[in-house]
């Protein structure tokens, strides 16, 4: 009798082992779950506050300009590296790095750090925390989402997501998506 426990232990310790691991293999196509910020920690909600102050440093980086003359001069930096240098408290630096190299150009017959005059990515403010939805992977980061609908299109739809993480005691932008929505 004894023995016929051990056998059906085993028998069901085999099959729950094989049976979590399929589920943890599957783990990966199982979408976050997504709460209003509103909802969150203070850690979520600290989160939030250093994305808006974040996004303000690019938006000041590319609305603060000389423009006097034919281009946009940027008055908080002379060059690139300077650029990115200004961006680098709120964004990671390839970020920052990327972000500089599609809205800045170098002129040099002014020598000076120009704004191209494009569409930029959206600017979430203190006015869309209710609009937004967040998702904390682990403590040292966070993904804000944000719905929009009818931008280019009556019938277009896109979620715009603002990855953060936690890097030398402050919350920085590392990675933004603009993803086409089936909503």
């Amino acid at each position: 009798m004894p023995r016929r426990i051990i056998y059906l232990l085993l028998i069901s310790m085999i099959f729950t082992f094989s049976h979590s691991t399929a589920l943890s293999q599957d783990w990966g196509s199982i979408p976050p779950i997504f709460y209003p910020v509103n909802q969150g920690s203070d850690e979520v909600q600290q989160a939030y506050s250093a994305m808006v102050k974040n996004f303000q440093l690019y938006s000041s980086l590319l609305e603060d300009v000389d423009s006097s003359t034919e281009h946009l001069i940027s008055l908080h930096a002379n060059d690139k590296d300077e650029a990115i240098n200004y961006l680098s408290p709120g964004f990671e630096p390839n970020l920052a790095s990327d972000i500089v190299e599609a809205y800045t150009q170098w002129i040099p017959g002014i020598q000076k750090l120009v704004i191209v005059p494009c569409d930029g990515i959206p600017v979430l403010t203190q006015a869309d925390y209710n609009k937004c939805s967040f998702y904390q992977p682990n403590h040292s980061s966070v993904i804000f989402r944000r719905s929009y609908s009818g931008c280019y299109s009556e019938q277009d739809s896109y979620l715009f997501m603002v990855h953060l993480s936690y890097v030398d005691e402050s919350w920085k932008i590392e990675k933004l998506e603009l993803l086409e929505s089936s909503d």
